[in-house]
């Protein structure tokens, strides 16, 4: 350690990236091994090689196939010092490789990294709203290869089989995500046919304590929000329907009044669904009911237990629940700067273990971007989000080095060429764009075809 100081600013500063150095574990456990032979023997893809390498192919953002990704990363990590011995593997031996390794240990190293970046994250009111954090969870739709298993697993109903299906199935996946940092936190990963609900339930403990959440018009229910009062340690914003939704909300929209604390119980619908025994505990669940107004005149509102009216005020309610957009920006990165839905994996494993990865890169990203800016950059500049993973992607090899003075190198470089581009936020709230799809049309489809007389 004596000898890398003296090439890093400060003790803090070689903290920073031995955390990051640790991140990788550098075996599997025993209880997590298919075979007890698994990564024991020395090969081109040891272990920690191996989860980097697909750390790499995912976050590149490049159409290039994974045989071309292989020979460009290794030769870079070869020619840095970092891996000097290093030899690409095959496409076939990466994906014989990946199938010894279970998802869950993505899982677990995105956990770790999250736990990383908040210890790191410098304690500013601009990363909190009232001191605490925000997270928004969503669902988003991927599609996957076509794949007969993962078909079978995601989206049975898919295929040009199936009247009214697309060819290529799809998957559900729900994220939780810290807004104000912009650091993806964890994430589930089902059947097109699962239920949001379901699985922000499945996020809640996910959640850090003393913070807000947030949750779209998708998942307000009764059942919903007395989850969210008894098992949540924090507060919630919930849009809901101003019609066709609770008795009080319906009320309180007739009312013509802009907030008010009312009380939500089932509806007879909602307690014909549960045994007779279990009615008597549905009590009504008090909230604060805020009247929201979209740009384009829609009404809805927002339920939340931030009760108190003078220490959170309405408008400051409101303009908290549109930080939510922030999930959907991710969701973004990924689909178009990660090109993710260019899945290298042809089985539920391999899916999920680039899901996840993703999140690990974006995360490792935001960190460093945060620790660059800080002491790279003027005040209030901030690093371009695509430049720095993309720059991660290309020298990941650092993050398990056989010469840790080496990997310092590498490190301060990456910080380097992080803060060479510079994110300029617009000056005024950018205006909604229509959707387009820029694909061409399928000539072969019967709707396409143009009609003869």
């Amino acid at each position: 350690m004596c000898a890398i100081l003296p090439m890093l600013e400060s003790h803090a500063e070689w903290a920073f990236l031995q955390r990051f150095l640790d991140l990788i574990p550098t075996t599997l456990a025993a209880d997590q091994k298919t075979k007890s032979g698994h990564f024991t023997r020395t090969r081109k893809l040891p272990f920690p090689k191996l989860i980097t390498t697909v750390l790499s192919l995912v976050a590149n953002g490049q159409p290039h196939g994974v045989d071309t990704h292989l020979v460009a990363f290794f030769r870079g990590a070869s020619r840095s010092g970092v891996w000097p011995e290093a030899d690409a593997p095959g496409r076939s031996g990466l994906s014989n490789a990946r199938k010894k390794v279970p998802w869950t240990i993505f899982q677990d190293i995105l956990s770790d990294a999250v736990q990383i970046a908040y210890d790191v994250w410098p304690d500013d009111p601009s990363y909190t709203w009232h001191g605490l954090s925000v997270l928004a969870i969503d669902g988003s739709k991927y599609t996957l290869p076509a794949s007969d298993l993962l078909r079978q697993t995601f989206d049975p109903e898919s295929g040009l089989d199936a009247a009214g299906k697309g060819h290529y199935p799809q998957c559900l996946v729900s994220t939780l995500y810290d807004v104000f940092r912009r650091l993806p936190v964890a994430r589930t990963v089902v059947g097109i046919h699962g239920a949001e609900r379901d699985e922000a339930e499945a996020l809640l403990p996910s959640i850090p304590k003393n913070s807000v959440s947030l949750f779209d018009r998708g998942y307000p229910s009764y059942d919903f929000i007395r989850l969210l009062s008894k098992r949540l340690n924090g507060f919630f914003v919930v849009r809901c329907p101003a019609s066709c939704t609770f008795p009080a909300v319906e009320e309180f929209v007739a009312s013509g009044k802009q907030e008010a604390i009312i009380w939500i119980t089932p509806s007879n619908k909602a307690l014909t669904k549960k045994p007779r025994r279990q009615r008597g505990d549905l009590r009504a669940v008090n909230v604060r009911v805020v009247l929201l107004t979209s740009p384009d005149g829609k009404v809805s509102v927002l339920l939340t237990n931030l009760l108190n009216l003078q220490t959170y005020p309405r408008q400051e309610i409101v303009a908290l629940y549109f930080r939510r957009w922030e999930v959907e920006g991710y969701y973004r990165d990924e689909k178009v700067t990660l090109d993710i839905e260019r899945f290298h994996a042809r089985t539920p494993n391999g899916i999920r273990q680039e899901l996840f990865a993703a999140m690990i890169m974006t995360v490792i990203s935001r960190t460093m971007m945060m620790w660059s800016a800080k002491r790279l950059l003027p005040y209030d500049r901030e690093c371009q989000f695509k430049n720095a993973i993309l720059t991660l992607a290309s020298e990941a090899a650092f993050l398990v080095p056989k010469d840790p003075e080496q990997a310092v190198t590498i490190f301060r470089e990456v910080m380097q060429d992080m803060a060479r581009v510079i994110y300029y936020r617009p000056k005024s709230p950018r205006g909604s764009q229509p959707r387009i799809n820029k694909h061409p049309l399928n000539k072969w489809s019967k709707r396409n075809r143009s009609v003869k007389t």
